[in-house]
């Protein structure tokens, strides 16, 4: 074998070498998008005990609080859903048609807010990692898969980090990057969020007790302010 023939061959295999190791990490990526093109078709609605940790940069303080969450998919995009927290403070707050609704039963209130263009943005938001395929996400968003983890109360399930960084300078303004931690088997649906924003704050949501696509009992989403409230429109 000729030496030219020796050198052809040695390029060939680095140059094969190249290419897997170039494609190497998009290969977990492109597992788990797929899996949530799969899920996004046929997901209808999802229900969960909640905890949301917040964190506030400036003095450096966490709070959380507790609840339920009922979220329905609508229509192409669009979302309907019910948070009601439970502790410290009881409050419930409904978002439907582009509206947020928030009530205070220790004052019984209902305050409203027409999110007029906004609402799209905030469907799309509360859809990522429910509902929103992996072809949706990466059109919107930069994605990476950091690395496999644990995460605290679900010790026996392995989940994959994804890194979700927004595409438009317009979205960056309101959030700097999204973590999801999506089970390695199974439906691919997080067990934890952590949303950033510019400012340093950041709050981290854990699902537990999740069921997707249950039948869901009358009234599920609707806020139920007692007796005697009074609705307010902050802004107008």
């Amino acid at each position: 074998e000729s030496v030219l023939s020796k050198m052809r061959s040695r390029a060939f295999t680095i140059l094969l070498f190249l290419i897997k190791l170039s494609a190497a990490p998009d290969g977990p990526k492109a597992t788990i998008l797929a899996r949530m093109d799969k899920a996004a078709i046929k997901f209808k609605n999802m229900t969960a005990r909640v905890t949301n940790l917040v964190h506030t940069d400036v003095i450096s303080d966490d709070s959380t609080e507790t609840g339920t969450v009922v979220m329905q998919k609508v229509g192409a995009g669009e979302v309907r859903g019910l948070i009601n927290f439970l502790t410290p403070d009881k409050r419930s707050v409904s978002f439907e048609n582009r509206k947020l609704s928030l009530y205070y039963p220790k004052i019984n209130t209902v305050q409203e807010f027409d999110l007029g263009k906004h609402g799209e943005q905030l469907d799309q938001f509360l859809m990522i990692g429910f509902g929103t395929s992996g072809t949706a996400l990466a059109k919107d968003y930069d994605v990476s898969v950091l690395r496999t983890a644990t995460v605290k109360g679900f010790e026996g399930i392995q989940t994959i980090r994804l890194l979700l960084i927004p595409k438009t300078a317009e979205a960056r303004l309101y959030v700097r990057q999204v973590e999801l931690w999506i089970p390695e088997t199974g439906d691919p649906y997080p067990v934890q969020e952590k949303i950033s924003a510019p400012s340093g704050d950041y709050r981290v949501i854990t699902y537990t007790e999740l069921k997707t696509n249950q039948p869901l009992p009358p009234g599920a989403l609707q806020l139920k302010p007692a007796r005697g409230f009074k609705t307010e429109y902050p802004g107008k």
